[in-house]
């Protein structure tokens, strides 16, 4: 499709038209998946939750959105991150309060420049309790953890979205990640 035609579907997206929405959709199933698959990593099989599932079930989410003002490819898969990742993190809190024998569903941080390769195991809901608390000290901070993070965006991707330059994205990066490493330090 031409990027008229594209540019049209996220103008008709924006305002409401369900016929653009289920198009795009279409169109971006294949890295809709992607970050599916990104968002779950090693745990789907622990959650019984496979990439297609969550792709479906995030599409079902984004589905029942009103109208948004959409700015492209790039904020519709940042919105899938977001999506994507409180529905896994609801699937987790569910089959826990149902006090089922679900194995500690985990994933895994870099530890960062001085450990660039070295990586901690942790708990995915205890990860996104500290990902809620850096939203309410710094945002953007955390927009772009959940980015790279969840959505496996690149940097130049996360500038373009955010519109701040690559270096900024490059600081918050490091400075997140930091902070989230000494935040969940009572974890290791």
């Amino acid at each position: 499709m031409a990027q008229d035609g594209i540019d049209a579907l996220w103008d008709g997206f924006a305002r409401g038209d369900g016929t653009a929405r289920d198009a795009l959709l279409a169109l971006h199933y294949a890295e809709f998946r992607a970050v599916a698959r990104r968002v779950l990593r090693d745990d789907g099989p622990q959650l019984a939750m496979q990439p297609t599932d969550l792709a479906h079930e995030a599409a079902l989410r984004i589905l029942k959105l009103d109208r948004i003002d959409w700015r492209g490819r790039a904020h519709f898969l940042a919105l899938s991150v977001r999506v994507m990742r409180q529905t896994l993190i609801d699937e987790v809190r569910r089959f826990k309060a149902a006090k089922r024998q679900l194995p500690e569903v985990t994933t895994w941080l870099e530890q960062g420049p001085d450990g660039a390769n070295a990586q901690r195991l942790l708990p995915i809901d205890r990860l996104d309790d500290a990902l809620t608390a850096l939203f309410a000290i710094d945002a953007d901070r955390a927009r772009v953890v959940e980015l790279r993070f969840y959505g496996g965006l690149t940097v130049a991707e996360i500038a373009l979205e955010t519109g701040v330059s690559e270096s900024t994205v490059e600081r918050q990066w490091r400075a997140a990640r930091a902070w989230l490493l000494a935040e969940l330090a009572d974890d290791a």
